[in-house]
């Protein structure tokens, strides 16, 4: 058995992902994971790999792990997608080989509050196979790059 470990891509509150209220990640639409209250404003890589998707306006991107079929999805707050990249700052690309707490986003915490929107930004794992066994670690605060937020066995 393979095991990867996911860091936090925040420093911040950790919280269920089921309290998220936004249902497509409450509900597990998208995969299981936890979700983090940001108290500042870095977005880091929680795991080493490749960037696989960054979304043009900054608000999200996934790192495809070493291990075959294991990606991690980082979404910076809920519906900021509507913000068009104002307030984000990129420091990456699609290709890009990471490590585990390298700067990926840069991001303003004031201007996603002054645009109404929420900073819960979810750390989901997509996709993953049957076969996988995941295991939260029950942090309930984390600095970005540093505490485990949750395990993956394949």
């Amino acid at each position: 058995m393979t095991r990867l470990a996911v860091r936090s891509p925040f420093t911040g509150r950790v919280m269920p992902i089921e309290d998220v209220p936004d249902p497509v990640f409450a509900e597990k639409m998208l995969g299981d994971g936890v979700a983090l209250h940001p108290t500042e404003g870095l977005a880091v890589a929680p795991i080493d790999g490749t960037i696989s998707v960054l979304h043009s306006s900054g608000h999200a991107f996934a790192i495809q792990s070493e291990i075959e079929s294991v990606a991690v999805l980082v979404h910076i707050g809920l519906d900021t997608v509507k913000m068009k990249g104002q307030g984000f700052k990129v420091r990456a690309r699609v290709g890009d080989v990471v490590k585990a707490g390298q700067p990926v986003v840069e991001f303003d915490l004031a201007a996603i509050a002054a645009a109404n929107y929420s900073p819960i930004s979810p750390v989901i794992l997509p996709d993953l196979p049957e076969a996988a066994v995941v295991e939260k670690s029950g942090v309930t605060q984390a600095q970005a790059g540093k505490e485990v937020l949750f395990t993956v066995e394949i």
